[in-house]
């Protein structure tokens, strides 16, 4: 069975395969949020004053790739 995981700044890795198929955000390596919708994901960190620190991502399901997000203005 394969792992999901990411590497942080720190030799910790955490295991994301719970949070297949959502979106999950990162402060200092470690999870502060996580939810099936970015909007709803986008709130929680709001309240919790992490929006500005936040970095976030979709984490794949088992049967999908990696996914890359383009912004542009």
């Amino acid at each position: 069975m394969s792992k999901t995981a990411v590497r942080t700044g720190d030799p910790i890795k955490q295991n994301l395969n719970r949070y297949a198929g959502e979106w999950v955000a990162f402060v200092d390596g470690r999870v502060v949020g996580h939810d099936e919708k970015l909007k709803g994901l986008m709130k929680k960190i709001e309240i919790k004053g992490f929006s500005d620190k936040a970095s976030i991502f979709l984490v794949p399901r088992k049967d999908e790739g990696p996914y890359v997000l383009i912004i542009s203005k």
